[in-house]
């Protein structure tokens, strides 16, 4: 929905401003439960962990992307 307003009130001279996980531009938490992260910093401890692209796996992080823990490979299928 914000993105819709952001459409629609849109002035080039201030560049892109949707907001997409995936770009690093979204935070998500819980002010009752004092956390909280972005998809950067959840990609970064991940990639580290499991020794992949920290970019790739992002794109993996955010949509219908699921992780096949048997095959250990990304699908689209849940």
């Amino acid at each position: 929905m914000v993105n819709v307003i952001v459409s629609t009130y849109e002035v080039a001279e201030m560049g892109d401003l949707q907001l997409l996980p995936n770009k690093g531009n979204v935070a998500f938490g819980s002010g009752k439960e004092q956390w909280g992260f972005t998809l950067t910093r959840f990609a970064k401890m991940y990639a580290t962990k499991f020794k992949v692209v920290e970019s790739m796996l992002m794109e993996k992080l955010w949509g219908d992307n699921y992780y096949d823990s048997k095959t250990k490979m990304w699908t689209k299928t849940a």
